[in-house]
């Protein structure tokens, strides 16, 4: 890479950084395992380096699991691992719906997950626990066509972060909904819409 591809990734990571809004530190933390499983210790330190060179934004070792951290740096550290592994969206999907396995907020939050239906219901709730910004809106339920959808308000930070969400949604519904789930994102406010709609069926 080039140093003026280096300058422009870090004119890029330093406007994401100034985004108005908080994240908890646990989604960082995950992101570190999921690649520690799939890449190795070697991985973990390409990651780094990467970070280093864009300023050293992110210093995933410090990183406490429910402290507020600007929100931007969540799309700064998607966009590392992205270069870093040349994934494509595909793969930041999966990646977002391995995500709540390794994350200790889920696993404080189960209590929400007693059905399908309780688990849809709550999602606002178990939003705002992860982000300070954006709204979840469980818009609508129906056992009749197999479906749910969420519509998410007021949270346009980058579009990898909307690839991600459209796996993590996945895995908590599966918590508690037995069957094959499937997501799609409909609407986006990175192509104009009013808000991020994702549709999810099962079969």
């Amino acid at each position: 890479m080039t140093d003026e591809e280096i300058k422009n990734q870090q004119e890029e990571t330093s406007k994401l950084s100034k985004i108005p809004g908080e994240v908890r530190g646990q989604v960082f933390l995950t992101d570190l395992e999921y690649v520690r499983e799939k890449k190795g210790e070697n991985g973990v330190s390409a990651l780094k380096q990467k970070i280093k060179e864009w300023e050293g934004l992110i210093k995933y070792e410090k990183i406490k699991t429910t402290e507020w951290y600007p929100i931007g740096l969540r799309a700064i550290s998607l966009l590392a691992i992205k270069e870093v592994f040349s994934w494509n969206e595909d793969e930041i999907t999966k990646m977002g719906n391995s995500a709540p396995k390794y994350s200790f907020i889920v696993k404080m939050l189960m209590k929400y997950f007693l059905s399908p239906e309780r688990t849809f219901d709550e999602s606002p709730k178990y939003w705002e626990k992860h982000y300070s910004i954006g709204k979840l809106e469980p818009y609508k339920y129906s056992l009749a066509d197999k479906m749910y959808i969420l519509r998410l308000h007021d949270f346009k930070i980058h579009p990898l972060i909307c690839a991600y969400l459209k796996g993590y949604f996945v895995k908590i519904g599966q918590f508690t909904q037995k069957a094959k789930l499937s997501s799609e994102e409909t609407k986006c406010v990175f192509k104009g819409d009013p808000y991020c709609e994702y549709i999810l069926k099962w079969e």
